[in-house]
């Protein structure tokens, strides 16, 4: 009896006398339903961080509250929702380098080196030819295994940088800063799981994530270095997103990492291509009529984005971000979008009353576009 009534104290405490009171006078049928909103109300009173309050509900509780509790996804997003103070940025530097020196030699052999010859008769200080670039990111990769193959920070290195090229020069966005970009690889599943409890314990996941408690992005190592730096694109996304913007909607801010992780450096080219599997997948639900409308999709809280069906609201988050990167009108509407919120940290973007206001013809006309688009064979690459 004391346990019952220290359960209904907390609940009280957490989630309103109304809650608790209806969640103990529902017929049974209608309990889960009770239940994920006392996880709402968890969620919003205390900011996403509810470790606490479960482990102290689950010495009380009745199984079937505790076995909700338990489900709750917290995804890549709720490590950022939960926490809106500002990552560690800087304002963007000149990247540090050294003068290039081209000088001929006796035998006229041309040669090129960034120590300066000693004969400077005929040396030519080349650096004038070489522009500066900003430094866009610091990246700190930490790493938690004995094998990780080679040149993969260099290559992390190239892509996330052309992840901002795209970002500044395509999109052409103000306001970018310097990111501290953390990423820890973890040689092993049963680390990565260590790991992944010590520091998110409600995600599931076993590939990657993005915490925000110290602005790192996680991943697994696994045996396909290509998958690997993948989900390093889609976890860095992450990373620029909550330094550049704070909290974003989870559409966007999944459907953009989802994006970048397509991305492909093949010479001098910069490429993303479609998602097949998502693209298959879209087309079958949205002509069985299975999808949320979209207009309910974009005004999802993220608490109820991850608790739904994460297979059809991560396909989603792609097409709307992959659609609109393939058009002008959707460029300008992202641009617009990510300089309001570089000028209004952790601003909640009013989901579909901002394409009303901003989007050419409305949310109306931005769906009907959208529903077009997916009614046609898989969508071409985009090239920067």
């Amino acid at each position: 009896m004391f346990k019952l009534i220290r359960f209904i104290f907390l609940l009280i405490i957490i989630a309103g006398v109304s809650l608790t009171a209806a969640l103990f006078s529902v017929p049974a049928e209608e309990r889960p339903a009770m239940i994920a909103a006392v996880k709402a109300y968890v969620w919003q009173r205390f900011g996403g961080t509810i470790t606490e309050v479960q482990q102290q509900i689950e010495q009380v509780a009745p199984p079937q509250v505790v076995t909700s509790l338990k489900s709750i996804d917290a995804g890549e997003t709720f490590q950022q929702v939960a926490s809106c103070g500002k990552t560690q940025t800087t304002a963007l530097e000149k990247s540090t380098r050294s003068n290039i020196y081209r000088w001929t030699d006796e035998n006229g052999k041309v040669h090129f080196s960034d120590a300066k010859p000693g004969d400077t008769r005929n040396s030519e200080v080349m650096s004038v030819s070489y522009p500066d670039r900003k430094q866009y990111f610091k990246l700190k990769l930490i790493e938690d295994t004995d094998n990780l193959p080679a040149f993969t920070r260099d290559k992390v290195n190239a892509e996330v940088r052309q992840v901002y090229r795209i970002l500044s020069r395509d999109l052409d966005l103000e306001h970018l800063r310097q990111v501290f970009l953390n990423v820890r690889i973890i040689g092993t599943q049963d680390d990565f799981q260590r790991y992944r409890q010590q520091r998110a314990p409600f995600l599931r996941t076993n590939s990657g994530f993005y915490t925000s408690d110290n602005n790192e992005a996680v991943v697994f190592q696994g045996n396909n270095p290509q998958q690997m730096r993948a989900v390093i694109r889609h976890e860095a996304t992450h990373v620029m997103m909550a330094g550049l913007y704070g909290a974003t909607p989870s559409w966007f801010n999944e459907g953009l990492a989802e994006y970048f992780e397509q991305l492909e450096l093949i010479g001098q080219a910069r490429q993303i291509s479609a998602v097949s599997y998502h693209w298959n997948y879209l087309q079958q639900r949205n002509s069985r009529g299975q999808l949320l409308p979209l207009r309910e999709y974009i005004n999802l809280p993220p608490q109820q984005w991850y608790a739904g069906n994460l297979r059809d609201h991560y396909g989603l988050a792609w097409s709307l971000i992959y659609y609109l990167m393939s058009e002008p009108e959707g460029k300008v509407f992202l641009k617009k979008m990510m300089n309001d919120m570089a000028e209004n940290y952790c601003w909640s973007v009013p989901g579909d009353e901002y394409f009303d206001h901003h989007y050419p013809g409305g949310f109306e006309a931005f769906e009907a576009g959208w529903q077009d688009w997916l009614a046609q064979p898989l969508p071409t690459t985009h090239r920067y």
